[in-house]
């Protein structure tokens, strides 16, 4: 497995990230699915284009909700390259850019069994559960890392 990078977007991005996000879309991600969304998910958000070498694999991104509290508000890992590492080593990165904040958080799908394996393994813990969280009928757990 090759050293990943992460690279910042920018709105020339759009369609990148636009195609990761549809692909994504599931019961178990809720996908940005507008231009409109795509847009403000970019310019309020440190989003980052996932890369293996020269290769895009996925996407990655957190919100600063207050000074000390960042929300990670996306993590995708196209089809062809789940199972690789590549998620664990994704988040270890993000996790790197946080330091400086007390309070990191996610939501995840409590059917996304890897996905919320991956988080506790990394030292998340689950702090809620919420019902209907992005008003599309399913449940996410809250999983916060102090």
């Amino acid at each position: 497995m090759n050293k990943i990078l992460l690279t910042r977007a920018t709105i020339k991005d759009q369609k990148e990230i636009a195609k990761m996000e549809k692909l994504a879309n599931s019961k178990t991600y809720a996908a940005r699915t507008s231009v409109e969304e795509i847009e403000d998910f970019i310019k309020n958000n440190f989003v980052f284009i996932v890369k293996n070498g020269n290769e895009v694999i996925g996407l990655a991104a957190y919100e600063e909700l207050k000074r000390n509290t960042v929300h990670i508000n996306g993590l995708i890992i196209t089809k062809k390259f789940r199972g690789q590492g590549f998620a664990r080593q994704t988040m270890n990165l993000l996790l790197k850019k946080m330091l400086k904040y007390s309070r990191i958080e996610l939501v995840v799908h409590p059917h996304n069994n890897k996905a919320v394996c991956l988080y506790l393994s990394l030292g998340f813990f689950i702090e809620s559960w919420r019902d209907n969280y992005f008003g599309d009928g399913e449940p996410r757990l809250m999983l916060v890392k102090k």
